[in-house]
Protein backbone atom coordinates (compact mmCIF):
# COMPACT_ATOMS: atom_id res chain seq x y z
CA UNK A 1 0.00 0.00 0.00
CA UNK A 2 1.41 3.38 -0.92
CA UNK A 3 0.28 6.86 -0.18
CA UNK A 4 0.77 9.65 -2.62
CA UNK A 5 0.70 13.18 -1.35
CA UNK A 6 -0.75 15.98 -3.38
CA UNK A 7 -0.06 19.69 -3.05
CA UNK A 8 -2.92 20.29 -0.62
CA UNK A 9 -1.64 17.61 1.77
CA UNK A 10 1.85 19.10 1.84
CA UNK A 11 0.51 22.64 2.25
CA UNK A 12 -1.74 21.49 5.10
CA UNK A 13 1.19 19.83 6.87
CA UNK A 14 3.41 22.89 6.50
CA UNK A 15 0.59 25.14 7.71
CA UNK A 16 0.00 22.94 10.79
CA UNK A 17 3.72 22.90 11.60
CA UNK A 18 3.88 26.68 11.27
CA UNK A 19 0.85 27.15 13.56
CA UNK A 20 2.41 24.82 16.12
CA UNK A 21 5.67 26.79 16.01
CA UNK A 22 3.76 30.06 16.49
CA UNK A 23 2.06 28.63 19.58
CA UNK A 24 5.22 27.20 21.16
CA UNK A 25 7.66 30.00 20.23
CA UNK A 26 7.17 32.23 23.32
CA UNK A 27 7.46 29.20 25.60
CA UNK A 28 11.04 28.67 24.38
CA UNK A 29 12.11 31.97 25.98
CA UNK A 30 10.53 30.90 29.27
CA UNK A 31 12.20 27.46 29.26
CA UNK A 32 15.58 28.86 28.25
CA UNK A 33 15.29 31.51 30.97
CA UNK A 34 14.64 28.85 33.61
CA UNK A 35 17.71 26.93 32.46
CA UNK A 36 19.89 30.06 32.47
CA UNK A 37 18.58 30.96 35.93
CA UNK A 38 19.69 27.60 37.29
CA UNK A 39 23.12 27.89 35.68
CA UNK A 40 23.60 31.48 36.89
CA UNK A 41 22.61 30.86 40.50
CA UNK A 42 24.58 27.63 40.61
CA UNK A 43 27.71 29.34 39.33
CA UNK A 44 27.23 32.22 41.74
CA UNK A 45 26.89 29.82 44.68
CA UNK A 46 29.85 27.73 43.52
CA UNK A 47 32.16 30.72 43.30
CA UNK A 48 30.92 32.09 46.63
CA UNK A 49 31.81 28.80 48.32
CA UNK A 50 35.10 28.30 46.47
CA UNK A 51 36.31 31.85 47.04
CA UNK A 52 35.42 31.63 50.72
CA UNK A 53 37.14 28.32 51.45
CA UNK A 54 40.00 28.18 48.95
CA UNK A 55 41.61 31.53 49.76
CA UNK A 56 43.54 31.94 53.01
CA UNK A 57 41.82 35.22 53.87
CA UNK A 58 38.77 36.05 51.77
CA UNK A 59 38.60 39.66 50.67
CA UNK A 60 36.41 41.82 48.46
CA UNK A 61 38.87 43.07 45.88
CA UNK A 62 37.95 44.25 42.40
CA UNK A 63 38.13 40.73 40.89
CA UNK A 64 35.73 39.27 43.44
CA UNK A 65 33.31 42.16 43.15
CA UNK A 66 33.36 42.10 39.34
CA UNK A 67 32.86 38.31 39.31
CA UNK A 68 29.85 38.50 41.61
CA UNK A 69 28.44 41.55 39.81
CA UNK A 70 28.65 39.83 36.42
CA UNK A 71 27.09 36.62 37.72
CA UNK A 72 24.37 38.58 39.49
CA UNK A 73 23.65 40.45 36.25
CA UNK A 74 23.48 37.11 34.41
CA UNK A 75 21.02 35.89 37.05
CA UNK A 76 18.84 38.98 36.60
CA UNK A 77 18.85 38.55 32.80
CA UNK A 78 17.85 34.90 33.23
CA UNK A 79 15.11 35.89 35.67
CA UNK A 80 13.76 38.37 33.12
CA UNK A 81 13.86 35.70 30.42
CA UNK A 82 11.99 33.22 32.60
CA UNK A 83 8.98 35.52 32.88
CA UNK A 84 6.25 34.31 30.52
CA UNK A 85 5.56 36.40 27.44
CA UNK A 86 2.04 37.80 27.42
CA UNK A 87 0.62 38.67 24.01
CA UNK A 88 -2.61 40.60 23.64
CA UNK A 89 -4.44 39.37 20.58
CA UNK A 90 -6.43 41.93 18.67
CA UNK A 91 -7.71 42.25 15.14
CA UNK A 92 -4.70 44.19 13.88
CA UNK A 93 -2.03 41.88 15.39
CA UNK A 94 0.26 40.25 12.86
CA UNK A 95 1.11 36.95 14.53
CA UNK A 96 4.17 36.34 12.37
CA UNK A 97 5.64 39.75 13.25
CA UNK A 98 5.01 39.14 16.96
CA UNK A 99 6.67 35.72 16.69
CA UNK A 100 9.72 37.28 15.01
CA UNK A 101 9.86 39.96 17.74
CA UNK A 102 9.80 37.34 20.52
CA UNK A 103 12.42 35.16 18.81
CA UNK A 104 14.68 38.17 18.22
CA UNK A 105 14.47 39.06 21.91
CA UNK A 106 15.34 35.44 22.81
CA UNK A 107 18.39 35.59 20.56
CA UNK A 108 19.58 38.93 21.92
CA UNK A 109 18.99 38.09 25.59
CA UNK A 110 20.67 34.70 25.19
CA UNK A 111 23.71 36.33 23.61
CA UNK A 112 23.97 38.98 26.32
CA UNK A 113 23.49 36.37 29.06
CA UNK A 114 26.20 34.15 27.56
CA UNK A 115 28.72 36.99 27.33
CA UNK A 116 28.03 38.23 30.85
CA UNK A 117 28.15 34.72 32.31
CA UNK A 118 31.43 33.88 30.55
CA UNK A 119 32.92 37.16 31.79
CA UNK A 120 31.89 36.39 35.38
CA UNK A 121 33.09 32.79 35.13
CA UNK A 122 36.50 33.73 33.71
CA UNK A 123 37.00 36.46 36.33
CA UNK A 124 36.07 33.95 39.05
CA UNK A 125 38.56 31.38 37.76
CA UNK A 126 41.28 34.06 37.54
CA UNK A 127 40.56 35.04 41.14
CA UNK A 128 40.72 31.41 42.31
CA UNK A 129 44.12 30.79 40.73
CA UNK A 130 45.62 34.18 41.54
Amino acid sequence: MSMRLNGEDVASGVRDAFKDELKKGPAKRHELGKHFLGVSTGTLGLFAALLKFSVASPSLDYLTVSCFAALLLATLIALYMSLPVVVEISGDLDVYDKYNEVMLSVTRLSSVWTLVWIFGFVIGVVKLFQ
